[in-house]
């Protein structure tokens, strides 16, 4: 327990949005069924998945393996960027880069490679990847909840969404220069059997309770009792700030739903598809996009041009996903800080671009 309240007590995001969230509650108190126990249950049990998972060491023997296959530095950044794309549609977005990015920052340095685009790359690709899967990151679940969405409808709105972001993802990794790399040492990593069969189980009945067909609370408390079959420590590396985080979302976005010049203006803003789609985008720049998730879908039930716009609007700026701040964490913590302003600077130059391209053609397919 210790180790937890320790953890919550040095989140500087939870700590700014419940700041927020108070000052909210000038405009009103929130509503208990404003608060979407779905999302948050779903996310629970998909955390000690990941968490599972991650305590298998799943994704970091997949990198090594790649790594292994790789002749120069290109194939190399190109094999994470596939890897981040993909694992992040499975372990979410988050878990993908807290995984990748150490890693690749620890080649970087062995191979003296550049890090800011790179790194970028993969980071984008953890944002894109993760759109496609109900449970890749924290918009998708609220809206499979908040919509009551089946898996076929969500699946037709996030394939193209997928197969356009790749397409755009890959010609990009070629701007990178191919220099020879010396092969890294491997380590050896045993994946235990049956703990990874019971996670995979664990992961199938998440999911159903995700899509309703079961109990969405009943997953929780399955979830937690499978977590000392498995691995009792998981229960101490669930990020319950994150949690905290997003139920103050609900809060904050409750009491802004109480205020008559807000409604009037969202209300307006949120008319048309068209609409939709530019103002789920944009506000995601600045608040980020699962608020603007959240906020947005009190006021509309264009689900394509919502789940379009906040999630194209995961690119642009740093704040625009809560993910890329997580990324800055680890690369304050594992690279020079000298990087880093470099790193902002190519971040933000790619993510606009993509932004732009993504934004224009998001505009046909919703």
């Amino acid at each position: 327990m210790k180790i937890i309240i320790t953890r919550i007590y040095h989140d500087k995001i939870f700590w700014i949005t419940l700041g927020f969230t108070l000052f909210s509650l000038l405009l009103g108190l929130p509503r208990l069924s404003d608060l979407n126990w779905h999302t948050i249950f779903s996310l629970f049990a998909l955390m000690i998945c990941v968490q599972l998972l991650n305590s298998l060491q799943l994704l970091d023997k997949l990198s090594r393996l790649l790594v292994a296959f790789s002749s120069n530095s290109r194939q190399t950044i190109q094999f994470l960027v596939i890897l981040s794309f993909i694992s992040s549609m499975l372990l979410t977005n988050d878990v993908a880069i807290l995984t990748l990015i150490p890693l690749f920052i620890s080649i970087a340095h062995e191979q003296r490679l550049k890090t800011a685009f790179p790194a970028t790359m993969i980071i984008v690709a953890a944002n894109l990847g993760s759109a496609f899967t109900p449970f890749g990151n924290p918009q998708n679940l609220f809206l499979i909840s908040n919509y009551h969405l089946r898996s076929g409808q969500f699946f037709r709105i996030s394939f193209p969404f997928m197969i356009i972001s790749l397409l755009l993802l890959i010609p990009l990794t070629w701007l990178i220069r191919a220099k020879v790399i010396k092969k890294i040492s491997k380590e050896s990593i045993t994946i235990k059997k049956i703990p990874l069969v019971m996670t995979g189980c664990l992961l199938l009945i998440v999911f159903l309770g995700i899509f309703n067909f079961i109990s969405i609370q009943l997953v929780g408390v399955i979830a937690i009792i499978s977590c000392f079959f498995i691995d009792k420590q998981v229960i101490k590396k669930i990020d319950y700030g994150l949690l905290l985080t997003i139920l103050c979302f609900f809060v904050m976005v409750s009491d802004f739903s109480h205020s008559t010049l807000i409604n009037h203006l969202i209300s307006q803003l949120t008319q048309t598809k068209s609409m939709v789609y530019i103002t789920s985008l944009l506000l995601s720049q600045f608040i980020s996009n699962v608020p603007a998730t959240l906020l947005l879908a009190h006021f509309t039930n264009k689900i394509r041009a919502l789940f379009w716009g906040v999630n194209v609007g995961s690119l642009g700026t740093l704040i625009a996903s809560l993910a890329n701040l997580l990324a800055l964490k680890q690369l304050i913590l594992f690279d020079q800080t000298s990087h880093i302003y470099q790193f902002i600077k190519i971040f933000t130059l790619v993510n606009v671009i993509l932004l732009i391209l993504l934004g224009i053609l998001g505009m046909i397919f919703i």
